[in-house]
């Protein structure tokens, strides 16, 4: 892969990366951090990719294995990272009512999705916030299209339960 052509998937699936990270880690700057180094990676093992159309899978598998690293360094610090790092997340500039209610429900689906189980939670993470597809998915998680389906299907149910929506 050309540098050009890397340069307009960065454009393309940097913001995607990114919230992923954000969903994941609770500090701004450390998803950042876990993203800039997802794409050097990336960078560096471009030539690796043999199929241009699976960009997507094999880039989240790289955030993936990124994040999974930075986890094993805390843990053996004895740290833990929360999910709830979606919550700093900038969303415009709504009025006080309204942003008071957006983070209530905010907090409330965070709360329901970390109670879901770690596969459960990782696949909500990349189809909603990565926007993934879920043939990607399974690329990323090396399971099956269908398997990824019945798993992403049982998630929203559990979490539709939680929420009553």
């Amino acid at each position: 892969m050309r540098s050009d052509d890397f340069a307009e998937l960065y454009r393309q699936y940097l913001p995607r990366v990114l919230n992923y990270m954000r969903l994941r880690v609770a500090d701004e700057a450390l998803a950042q951090d876990l993203t800039a180094a997802t794409f050097e990676r990336a960078f560096a093992n471009r030539r690796q990719l043999r199929d241009p159309e699976a960009f997507a899978a094999w880039l989240f598998r790289i955030a993936r294995n990124e994040l999974g690293q930075h986890h094993r360094r805390w843990s053996r610090r004895g740290a833990q990272v929360p999910l709830e790092a979606a919550l700093s997340m900038p969303d415009g500039d709504p009025l006080p009512e309204e942003e008071a209610a957006q983070r209530q429900e905010l907090a409330e689906l965070l709360a329901a999705v970390a109670e879901l189980a770690e596969r459960e939670q990782e696949i909500i993470g990349l189809r909603f916030v990565a926007g993934l597809t879920n043939r990607a998915i399974a690329k990323v998680l090396r399971l099956s299209e269908s398997n990824v389906a019945v798993i992403l299907y049982r998630a929203v149910r559990k979490l539709r339960s939680r929420l009553v929506i």
